[in-house]
């Protein structure tokens, strides 16, 4: 018959198994969503933190190397004294302090793309050194330029300090030029006084050209504020921005640096929610500041978590798979031997199959079954032969004769008795006869009472005792009359009495007494012992009397000896009961029958 789906052990396994993967993965995602959620924020916030540390160094470094640049001129002599001396005719300080200048410029090769102008002027002079890059160059720039441009003061006033922001460069009319300005001091070499001005104009570059290989993402934008300017990056190019933020959350103490600010706040234009990440530069006054769209953010999470909820479903389906197939191969395959196995059997199979014995728990099931079916040929096949040697014995008991020895010794006594007497004996023996040969006629399964066999007992020594003149003797030692209404196989006492008088008594050659004990012990078995005071036997020849293979024959049935009395009974009741034997040569033997003690009388049909 056909199994309905998933009734299979090994399918309700696995369906138990991959069900429980996947409400734990549930479990487990849906715990981890609520909880985990604001540490992969915090994570993600940290790591665009990390991100824009690094932008902020990439900055640094480009203003470092252009501080650096204009630090070592103003304090080289030859700038200072170009700064000091006063207009002349010879112009080799002029000229050291440009070779110097320029070898300086030169050794920093990424200043090119950094610095507009680079412009040295000495307060007691007119004329000026000027390092341009050549898109640069085609306008005149004097001292007198420069001193005059309308936030010089305050960039001289905040010397080394950037203060206005990004401008458009003054001097270049033909396009639009954004430059970063800044001024530095030329401090006189023996006091406090100034000798002249550095004038520096930087180009934005600086700043959007890390920005632009910092920036790849499009869910964020990226400001960057210079004193009180603030300026958004777009299109490789920062933008003067305004924006009104309405604070919502301050997140800092997830910050991984004490100088980085993060706050969750509300565009007031758009109404949407950001997170903004603020760090300082190390130039005073500049910040880099990193706007995050919630919105963004909280999807990147549940992507995250639907990711790990498609790899976690993959896994448990992966799971299933080398599970069915593992059951496949250790539990199906060999239930499936099993099923086949116990279907030989059922038909009839008891053979020994040693493939159903695994080297697992399933082997050692096939292994006692095995052993089950051996068991179960095994007693099938003694429970025939005892059924046969049964059969035997019962066809040799009804197929039994009276032996004719004895019937013409019988019939010889009564001619002889009645020729020369005329004695109540004649009578008593016809009638004992007469009596045997009726009960003979029942056959020899049945059972009766024991008070029965005694009476079938006596007839058949009555007969005896006529044979032999008085010269035999029986006795009854009775111990409880009640035992009389055991039961006992018809013809039991019989063989064992005959066996006294032809093989014990009769090879004496004078009187003899044979005695029959009847007692219970303490487990209600009865014991019957039939004793004789012949010539015994000795202990080989009476260990021998129960033995099947040694020959054995009765005088008074054919083929029916001692032997046949012990199998009989013990098919009757069981091996525990039958026949024992104790003799001593010249002195006695004692055969001893042990019967359970049954009161009620069998079904002789049974």
């Amino acid at each position: 018959m056909r199994k309905k789906p998933f009734h299979t052990i090994r399918s309700r396994i696995l369906l138990s198994t991959v069900s429980l993967i996947v409400i734990i993965s549930a479990i487990i995602t849906s715990i981890s969503y609520f909880l985990v959620s604001s540490s992969l924020q915090r994570n993600l916030i940290q790591i665009s933190e990390t991100k824009l540390s690094f932008l902020c160094g990439s900055i640094d470094s480009n203003v470092r190397g252009i501080t650096g640049f204009i630090r070592s001129c103003r304090m080289s002599s030859q700038v200072k004294d170009f700064a000091l001396e006063g207009e002349t005719n010879n112009n080799s300080i002029k000229r050291e302090a440009h070779d110097l200048v320029m070898e300086t410029y030169s050794s920093h090769p990424s200043l090119p793309s950094q610095l507009i102008r680079f412009v040295i002027i000495g307060k007691s002079r007119n004329d000026i050194i000027q390092v341009v890059e050549s898109p640069y160059s085609t306008v005149a720039v004097s001292s007198q330029a420069i001193l005059s441009l309308p936030y010089f003061e305050t960039l001289r006033s905040n010397a080394g300090q950037i203060v206005t922001g990004i401008l458009t460069d003054p001097f270049f009319t033909s396009k639009k030029v954004p430059m970063i300005p800044f001024v530095d001091s030329i401090i006189h070499p023996y006091n406090a006084g100034e000798t002249g001005y550095i004038f520096t104009e930087m180009s934005p570059t600086i700043i959007t050209k890390p920005i632009k290989d910092y920036l790849s993402e499009t869910d964020s934008r990226l400001f960057f504020q210079i004193g009180d300017y603030r300026y958004q990056y777009s299109d490789n190019a920062l933008v003067p921005y305004s924006s009104s933020f309405e604070l919502m959350e301050d997140l800092s103490q997830t910050a991984l640096s004490n100088d980085t600010v993060i706050q969750k706040v509300r565009d007031l234009d758009d109404g949407k929610a950001y997170i903004i990440i603020t760090r300082p530069l190390d130039t005073k006054g500049w910040y880099a500041t990193e706007c995050l769209d919630a919105d963004v953010l909280s999807s990147n999470i549940f992507r995250t978590f639907f990711l790990i909820v498609l790899i976690i479903l993959v896994a448990a389906s992966m799971i299933g798979i080398l599970l069915s197939w593992f059951l496949s191969k250790t539990v199906n395959v060999p239930v499936e031997k099993l099923q086949e196995r116990m279907k030989r059997i059922e038909n009839g199979d008891f053979s020994r199959d040693p493939s159903t014995e695994w080297d697992h728990e399933l082997g050692d099931i096939g292994k006692h079954i095995n052993d089950l079916s051996e068991n179960v040929l095994s007693l099938m096949n003694q429970r025939i032969k005892d059924e046969r040697q049964k059969k035997d014995y019962e066809y040799k008991m009804l197929q039994s004769q009276i032996n004719p020895h004895f019937l013409y010794n019988t019939l010889n006594s009564i001619k002889w008795m009645a020729t020369i007497q005329n004695a109540p004996g004649i009578a008593e023996m016809t009638t004992a006869l007469s009596r045997l040969l009726k009960n003979i006629s029942k056959g020899t399964t049945n059972l009766v009472s024991l008070k029965q066999e005694l009476s079938l007992l006596d007839d058949y020594f009555t007969i005896q005792q006529y044979r032999y003149g008085g010269t035999i003797t029986l006795h009854y030692n009775i111990e409880d009359e009640a035992l009389t209404s055991c039961q006992i196989l018809n013809f039991t006492l019989q063989p064992l009495v005959e066996n006294a008088i032809f093989h014990g008594i009769e090879p004496k050659g004078n009187a003899g007494t044979i005695e029959i004990h009847i007692y219970q012990d303490q487990n209600t078995d009865i014991h019957i012992d039939v004793t004789d005071d012949g010539v015994g036997m000795d202990p080989d020849v009476a260990a021998r009397l129960l033995d099947n293979k040694a020959p054995a024959e009765s005088s008074f049935f054919k083929e029916i000896g001692i032997r046949n009395v012990h199998k009989r009974l013990q098919y009757e009741f069981g091996n525990k009961y039958g026949l024992s034997v104790k003799s001593m040569p010249g002195s006695f033997t004692t055969i001893s029958i042990l019967l359970p003690f049954q009161r009620d009388y069998l079904d002789p049909e049974h």
